[in-house]
């Protein structure tokens, strides 16, 4: 699951639209699209005014993009006032060609999922049964939030992303439906730690709405699945969505296979299973979502049909939190996308396979749903986000003075921050490599910024806070006592990031273990090279009763064990990441046997160097040498200790 994501795609067609007199699905004849509609009352103005014109931007949009970024299928929900429109585009099933219908085919929809879970807990809300500011322990039986902070965790803090725990990824996906637990269990084992304060800063966390929907489901008497089922399928009607893994035997020959892209075609993906069904687990149609995008847009009914209190809608949909008041924040569930002015809220979901977008125009009553199958999806459904609102919405250019100016206060600003979506008390620590943005000024002296393959180029609009040239992004520093310590990106409000001094930054650990694996290479090489050759001669490097007659055995363990280390721990990413991550636990803990073993021979290392030195004991050439090595395994013991990888820990 992602925020946005977490966070790694590419993109897509979407939505087709059509608005008719008659409130019935209609299936157009084509056979590679889907189309329903339903219309009431059209509005004035929005897409669906003219729906053979929306239908005809949508369908060029949407199939240039399964072309240009390779993905077999698309479904796209519109909601416009009172009027509906959907649309299937491409396969579900490459091999059978199966078209895409968007009143029949399922797609895996991930996080968005999660908007479900918080329209359940505002349902208890309402109903007396839960307090947003309450603390959570009281609701729950067999888990214990702990008490590691003087203020308590509330459902509040977990609908707006600010609960304070680490992220994990163990236990987020499973591998088989055997891997499954009942959601209490499966929340004790992968419980994350606490660690900062509640309310303080956004880090998207996938435990904190598992443990919502468990609150939500309990405090009413049901499973999460039950609860959902009666409570907001049942109501609003959507017959053909559904939170059980793998889905049931009437819905599994419609629902939309995954793929992922190669030379040789679309590679099928297995079934996804997510460890907890409230973050992640749900499948559904785009019709099916569409009757749920117009509950959030009419005030909490549909069809005479109830869910929620207009005053509650309106609280989920309204800013509850953001880590600079002038980027976009966090809603109830809901996050805002706003973008040139028009104010969005929505989510993103995401699988490995599947790329799914849920966004609202509540000012508007406009809302539309997308899903792709295929790993392109991801960048797809943010080009459909930006076409969509630039072509239907009047939208405005952000004021930057000028674009091309030099920050007021740029070399203040460089430098590297990461997310604070990461995990920080386990092995998965090293996750966090990849997830940084790099703070720079370009040879013009203007503010860059780099994440992974993406740059963007940024305007100063005023002190610590820029515009996006050309995109819709924003961007705010905070300063604390003089020191700039965090960035919140607006395209980003699920996870603030925090600058890094430089002995924690990737491109530092980087050069670090480059270093340390050329030492002991020429550590492996030389001595054994050198142990021969003395063999070859007969010859004896340390008297019998010096302590040194161990030392290069110590160096070499070091060294052999934290190359072995090295080996193992990016073969098992590079060949098995899937398993490696969400699987059995065994291989990750034989691959910290080496890593605490060399670290224990990097002690004694350190000490033989030392007595070599003091002593001057062999050559000054091999003494340098060696002291090399043992200041290099001591260092990579230090980078072990950082990452959490000298022993298991989860």
């Amino acid at each position: 699951m992602s925020d946005s994501p977490m966070d790694s795609v590419s993109r897509r067609d979407v939505l087709g639209g059509l608005a008719v007199s008659a409130a019935v699905f209609s299936t157009p004849v084509t056979a590679s699209t889907d189309t329903t509609s339903r219309a009431v009352a059209q509005p004035e103005t929005g897409p669906l005014t003219d729906p053979n014109a929306f239908e005809s931007f949508l369908d060029g949009l949407v199939r240039a993009q399964l072309d240009a970024h390779e993905i077999p299928g698309a479904t796209v929900a519109v909601v416009d006032g009172n009027s509906e429109f959907a649309k299937g585009y491409g396969v579900s099933d490459s091999r059978s060609e199966t078209p895409v219908r968007a009143d029949e085919t399922l797609f895996r929809i991930g996080s968005v999922s999660k908007l479900l879970t918080w329209t359940a807990v505002m349902q208890g809300v309402e109903r007396g049964r839960l307090d947003l500011d309450a603390d959570v322990n009281q609701y729950l039986n067999e888990i214990d939030v702990p008490g590691t902070d003087e203020q308590p965790v509330t459902l509040d803090h977990l609908g707006t992303q600010t609960p304070g725990f680490e992220d994990r990824v163990h236990g987020t996906f499973v591998l088989d439906e055997t891997d499954l637990q009942p959601l209490e269990q499966a929340l004790v084992e992968e419980q994350p730690a606490r660690v900062r304060p509640p309310g303080q800063f956004t880090a998207y966390s996938n435990y904190g709405a598992g443990l919502s929907g468990h609150i939500a489901a309990t405090t009413a008497g049901m499973s999460f699945e039950n609860y959902v089922a009666a409570e907001i399928f049942d109501p609003l009607s959507m017959n053909r969505s559904t939170f059980a893994q793998p889905v049931p035997d009437g819905l599994r020959a419609d629902l939309a296979k995954g793929y992922t892209a190669t030379e040789d075609g679309f590679r099928e993906g297995d079934f996804e299973f997510v460890g907890m069904a409230p973050t992640g687990a749900m499948s559904a149609t785009a019709a099916d979502m569409a009757r749920f995008v117009r509950v959030h847009l009419q005030g909490g009914t549909i069809d005479d049909d109830r869910i929620l209190e207009p005053e509650t809608i309106a609280e989920m949909h309204r800013r509850r939190f953001t880590n600079d008041e002038r980027v976009n924040g966090m809603c109830f569930g809901f996050y805002e996308m706003s973008r040139h002015g028009v104010r969005v809220i929505g989510h993103a979901g995401d699988t490995q396979l599947f790329h799914s977008l849920l966004f609202l125009v509540p000012e508007r009553d406009v809302g539309v749903f997308v899903s792709y199958n295929s790993r392109g999806g991801s960048n797809a459904r943010e080009e459909f986000i930006d076409e969509f609102i630039e072509r239907y919405f009047d939208t405005e250019d952000p004021s930057v003075a000028v674009p091309d100016s030099i920050p007021t206060r740029g070399t203040d600003l460089e430098g590297t921050y990461r997310t604070l979506r990461v995990p920080s008390t386990t092995s998965e620590k090293f996750i966090g490599v990849t997830e940084s943005v790099s703070v720079s000024l370009d040879d013009h002296g203007r503010l860059v910024t780099t994440h992974g393959e993406e740059t963007k180029r940024w305007g100063e609009a005023e002190p610590l806070y820029f515009h996006e040239i050309d995109g819709p992004d924003q961007l705010a520093f905070r300063e604390t006592e003089g020191h700039i310590t965090h960035l919140f990106l607006g395209s980003r409000p699920a996870s603030a990031y925090e600058r890094l001094p430089i002995r924690e930054q990737p491109r530092v650990h980087g050069a670090i273990v480059a270093f340390c694996v050329v030492v002991f290479m020429t550590a492996a090489v030389g001595w054994s090279g050198a142990a021969s050759w003395r063999w070859y001669r007969g010859a004896k490097r340390s008297r019998v009763d010096s302590p040194l007659r161990f030392a290069q055995w110590t160096g070499g363990i070091a060294g052999t064990c934290f190359l072995l280390f090295i080996i193992g721990f990016a073969g098992a990413l590079a060949m098995r990441p899937t398993a490696f991550l969400s699987g059995d636990r065994l291989l990750f803990r034989l691959l910290t046997i080496p890593s605490l073993v060399g670290a224990v021979a990097s002690v004694l290392t350190v000490v033989f160097a030392g007595i070599a030195i003091r002593n001057r004991e062999w050559g000054c050439w091999t003494r340098v040498h060696y002291t090399v090595v043992a200041l290099a395994a001591i260092v990579f013991t230090w980078l072990l200790w950082y990452w959490n990888l000298l022993w298991y820990q989860l």
